[in-house]
């Protein structure tokens, strides 16, 4: 058994999301665009297994109750390292999900996820490539994305305080509480079909909690579990990494014209019902027509989004720049500029 999802979102450059709003001649239309990652895969990886390649000796599932007493035996001081098997599994398990989210991957998670680790090494080694080609023909994927190392330190402090309150000019005393949780983990992506490690990506941050309160049980009766604050490190680091190798979106909204002449009006009901090869058809038609530099125009504009939303973007700022030669309007120069950036963010892709 094992959790997989497929991809159900198409990898491109902009989902339109049809909630319109219109005023005079022009409407809008919100727009999901994709950003390229940083850490972009190749277009041959399509598909993920996730593993769970950093569990060894040092691991345990800690008790969340049993956890947090340990801590406040200790005053709520500590300065340790933790290596808890929930939190590495969560990160796994929100990994996948944002993956599968992100529209780029088709994802596979077993169920039997945890390779066999029987090492204690600071800096794991890398798997045999037959155990990684193994894995993924198994599941069915083109690559293998293992967790190899996953580690979190716990420090924490509290301590009695005395402030002063300059409205009433009067000290007053109060319990104070912080915790930072800093992980550590490492990716490897593995291609077996070539034997080779695409990306290795170490991630390093610190997460950190305080309050303060008059009286020392409602603190800590509101105060962040160390287990829960585990947890959230790891959910941390998953999306961290998502962020890295999975596009981003982000809801823009793109300004078209559906007025001032009846094609116009046509092609924005086309537009309306998410028909774009209706209405790029209908304004290819009315920029061949006779019509004066205004409708022209705004049929050329309406063309070079109509490109930008079907993935065409050298077409699209082909035909903005028919749009901005044929009659200046300031919507055209800005959505030459807005094109422009995204061609540019494409080729360093």
């Amino acid at each position: 058994m094992a959790y997989i999802f497929h991809r159900i979102k198409t990898w491109g450059l902009i989902l339109p999301v049809f909630f319109l709003a219109s005023c005079s001649t022009v409407s809008q239309i919100p727009l999901e665009i994709s950003h390229v990652p940083k850490e972009a895969l190749g277009p041959e990886i399509q598909s993920l297994t996730l593993v769970n390649g950093a569990l060894n000796s040092r691991f345990s599932d800690y008790k969340g109750d049993s956890l947090q007493q340990t801590f406040y035996q200790r005053q709520f001081k500590a300065d340790t390292l933790l290596h808890d098997t929930k939190a590495a599994d969560t990160l796994l398990i929100a990994l996948g999900n944002l993956l599968f989210e992100s529209g780029r991957f088709d994802i596979v998670i077993p169920e039997e996820r945890v390779l066999p680790n029987q090492r204690d090494y600071f800096f794991p080694t890398m798997l045999e490539w037959d155990v990684a080609d193994t894995i993924v023909k198994n599941f069915q994927t083109d690559a293998l994305l293992s967790l190899d190392l996953f580690r979190t330190r716990i420090v924490t402090d509290y301590k009695k305080e005395t402030l002063f309150d300059q409205s009433t000019g009067e000290f007053f005393s109060g319990y104070h509480a912080q915790m930072a949780v800093a992980y550590e983990s490492m990716f490897r992506i593995y291609y077996p079909a070539q034997k080779q490690v695409v990306k290795n990506i170490l991630i390093r941050d610190t997460l950190m909690w305080e309050d303060f309160d008059y009286e020392i049980r409602p603190l800590f009766n509101r105060f962040t579990p160390v287990k829960q604050a585990m947890a959230e490190a790891a959910i941390h680091s998953a999306l961290r990494l998502s962020e890295q190798i999975a596009p981003i979106w982000q809801r823009v909204n793109r300004t078209y014209f559906d007025k001032g002449h009846v094609i116009l009006e046509q092609a924005g009901l086309a537009v309306k019902s998410g028909d774009w090869a209706t209405a790029i058809q209908l304004w290819h038609e009315l920029a061949k027509s006779e019509v004066s530099k205004s409708v022209l125009s705004k049929a050329q504009y309406n063309l070079a989004l109509g490109y930008e939303i079907t993935g065409t973007i050298d077409e699209a700022i082909e035909w903005g720049m028919k749009s901005y030669e044929t009659k200046y309007r300031p919507i055209t120069y800005n959505y030459l500029e807005i094109l422009g950036s995204r061609k540019k963010q494409l080729e360093n892709k």
